[in-house]
């Protein structure tokens, strides 16, 4: 559970499925420019939203933005 304060650590990993998840890449393509599974990315993402308390993929870009992540 977060604390009030508290930073979100996103994984290294994680942090490069956010990058193309960023430029609208699909997770099938992700998969392939990273060389893992599409649900190894599918993962990377739901972990993200479930750290993030976000609901998609526009709400975790847009958190991702406002925490500097993403110039």
């Amino acid at each position: 559970m977060m604390h009030y304060g508290e930073r979100i650590k996103l994984s290294k990993r994680e942090i490069e499925v956010l990058l193309p998840v960023a430029s609208g890449k699909r997770s099938i393509d992700i998969g392939d420019l990273l060389r893992i599974s599409k649900h190894t990315v599918d993962n990377h993402r739901k972990n993200m939203l479930r750290k993030t308390g976000t609901s998609g993929s526009m709400q975790l870009v847009a958190w991702a933005t406002k925490e500097g992540l993403l110039v």
